[in-house]
């Protein structure tokens, strides 16, 4: 009788949910689906040092590179929802799945904890071009349809569909020019064969500083704080509704108990804000930009609607199926 009861009550134990134990009890793991050494694998382990300090246990780093990411995410979404496996998610996750190229819709499949980094796409000139600001570069695109040649390094890529979003948002006519990489883009730009990119500030920042190329505006929510880009208007603030940012955050498994979920994303903010961490991401060229889960995942699925909507009224979504089939 006393054995059967035992039994009954050990089993009651190990079928209590997560959200009732103590937590966390072990190793929590971030699966990157990126090789080892890029900037989403070194924040990540950047991430994983603050494990022990600020959630009590350690974090460990694997990587799953494939696929653009989607295997990593997959492997994410299908993980037991204990709050144990968390992904390092970017911005390359939000377009995949409007082209019908994934399993789940990572934005609203997955469980936000917190976004950590961001750095925006910003618009570069010539510094001799004769648009010094961005209304003289709208206004010569207005009055000269399609003579303005921007370039781009790829259809589809988060560079070029901000700028398609501008051109949209703007109601101008440019030119896109496709490159094989960033670096015979900027080339051209210095050449003066393109007329202006869209890129990371990161990209060009040798050539800003250098005189070379000028910067006519962030698409940040708020102006960029390094001082090399002083004075540098964000696209809201001159006039045009244009957020676009290359970001770095984390999700987990959709439907962790809510009590394990919160003190998840509790630990990741403690993570994220810790002055360690915040040099590292300040290294890679990102802005410390912590955003809590629940806003994390508002702001997710908003991006994602008004890229669907740029993909279709661009004509990008039509192109981008046309070369993949």
């Amino acid at each position: 009788m006393k054995a059967g009861l035992m039994a009954t009550l050990t089993a009651g134990v190990l079928a209590m949910p997560v959200s009732a134990q103590e937590y966390p009890s072990k190793p929590i793991t971030i699966i990157v689906g990126k090789s080892p050494g890029g900037s989403t694998d070194l924040l990540a382990r950047a991430m994983a040092q603050g494990g022990e300090p600020h959630m009590g246990t350690s974090i460990v780093v694997v990587n799953r590179p494939g696929a653009s990411g989607n295997l990593a995410f997959n492997e994410t979404a299908d993980a037991p929802k204990d709050g144990y496996t968390v992904g390092a998610a970017s911005n390359s996750l939000t377009l995949a799945p409007l082209l019908g190229e994934t399993k789940y819709n990572y934005a609203t499949d997955l469980e936000a904890i917190a976004l950590v980094g961001s750095s925006p796409y910003v618009l570069a000139v010539h510094n001799d071009a004769e648009w010094s600001t961005l209304a003289d570069f709208v206004d010569h695109a207005t009055a000269n349809p399609g003579a303005i040649k921007y370039g781009h390094t790829g259809v589809g890529t988060g560079a070029h569909i901000a700028t398609e979003q501008l051109a949209s948002i703007a109601a101008i006519d440019i030119q896109a020019v496709p490159f094989d990489g960033g670096a015979p883009m900027i080339v051209a730009l210095l050449g003066q064969h393109i007329g202006a990119i869209m890129t990371n500030p990161l990209d060009i920042q040798e050539h800003v500083r250098a005189g070379t190329i000028r910067v006519l505006a962030t698409a940040s929510e708020a102006p960029v704080s390094d001082p090399l880009y002083g004075g540098v208007p964000t696209f809201t603030e001159a006039g045009y509704d244009l957020v676009s940012l290359v970001w770095q955050g984390y999700a987990a498994p959709k439907g962790i108990p809510e009590d394990v979920l919160q003190t998840l994303r509790d630990g990741f903010e403690k993570i994220a804000n810790d002055p360690a961490t915040v040099a590292v991401i300040e290294q890679m060229g990102f802005e410390p930009h912590y955003m809590g889960g629940e806003e994390f995942a508002q702001f997710w699925i908003d991006e994602q609607a008004a890229l669907q909507v740029t993909l279709e009224q661009t004509g990008i979504l039509q192109s981008i199926q046309e070369q993949k089939r």
